[in-house]
């Protein structure tokens, strides 16, 4: 187990990227542009390919298509990097069957993503549902879902003290809290930044590993320019990359009608990536928007 959790610090040393999932005009899943995401992202040599229960639209699939979107990313990726499968709002017995499953396709690790509504989770219940899920399958956990407390870490905690087959755990709190986290977790699995450049920068100095990018999924480069100038201690390479380009690139796309994922499809189609089309409810943004926001892109030189 030793040299897998290594295996998986290392994946996740740097920039990581996930997959948004896009859609076809009807709806369906546009598979052939994941699999062109994928080979982009090795091309681009990021060392991991992640699913994740938000940007890959997990809270609007069916599970049948749950079960397919880890069948086909695993069979495309071939083994050319580690794949971290999830999976959305299913209790203790689905998640476990759903991690079987994941474990016959050849998945490296889950990301579960257990059902909370209410606020009905406690403390013991979610350790407990870790801990069994991790007895079928390397698992990588999310910061968090009982919210940002302490009471929270400490769940953590529990959990790692009962299993050793947490072998990561994702950052979406990325607040000061976050680095209590990191400070806690940090001997015992990778931790990684999600969301912008400057959360992983709020975890950096208290032993994060690397950072969820979006820049990464369309401009690879940059998200590398990044990590290699703090890598060296280039600190004002990386500043201004933050101040120049990243902030001012979440404050146009937060800014759009249906936000930020709105805006992301919108952009992945710029650059070659399937439609900006989501599924009902969700907004698309139409052609004068795109327009708007593709200018802001080239201005920025992300187009």
């Amino acid at each position: 187990m030793k040299e897998f959790n290594v295996k998986i610090r290392q994946a996740l040393t740097g920039p990581v990227a996930s997959i948004p999932t896009p859609f076809l005009s009807d709806g369906e899943i546009d598979y052939p542009t994941i699999g062109k995401m994928i080979d982009f992202q090795i091309a681009g040599k990021l060392k991991m390919i992640f699913l994740t229960p938000g940007n890959s639209h997990y809270n609007c699939m069916s599970e049948t298509e749950m079960y397919e979107m880890c069948r086909f990313v695993i069979k495309y990726t071939n083994k050319r990097v580690p794949v971290c499968a999830c999976n959305f709002f299913q209790g203790t017995k689905k998640t476990l069957d759903f991690a079987k499953f994941a474990v016959e396709c050849g998945t490296d690790l889950l990301l579960p993503f257990p059902p909370n509504w209410a606020n009905s989770m406690t403390s013991d219940t979610l350790t407990d549902y870790y801990v069994e899920v991790a007895k079928i399958i390397p698992i990588m956990l999310i910061f968090t879902p009982l919210g940002a407390t302490d009471a929270a870490i400490t769940n953590m905690e529990k959990a790692l003290d009962r299993t050793d087959n947490i072998v990561a755990i994702k950052d979406d709190c990325c607040t000061p809290l976050s680095r209590k986290m990191t400070i806690a977790c940090r001997e015992r699995c990778a931790i990684f930044a999600g969301g912008q450049k400057q959360n992983y920068l709020n975890i950096r100095p208290y032993g994060a590993d690397g950072y969820l990018s979006t820049i990464a999924m369309f401009k690879p480069e940059i998200a590398w320019k990044f990590w290699n100038a703090i890598e060296s201690g280039k600190d004002k390479i990386a500043m201004d990359i933050v101040e120049k380009i990243d902030m001012p690139m979440f404050a146009h796309l937060i800014g759009l009608s249906g936000s930020f994922d709105a805006g992301i499809h919108a952009v992945m189609e710029m650059h070659g990536f399937g439609s900006r089309v989501r599924r009902a409810p969700y907004y698309n943004l139409n052609d004068q928007e795109v327009e708007k926001l593709r200018d802001s892109f080239h201005k920025l030189e992300l187009i």
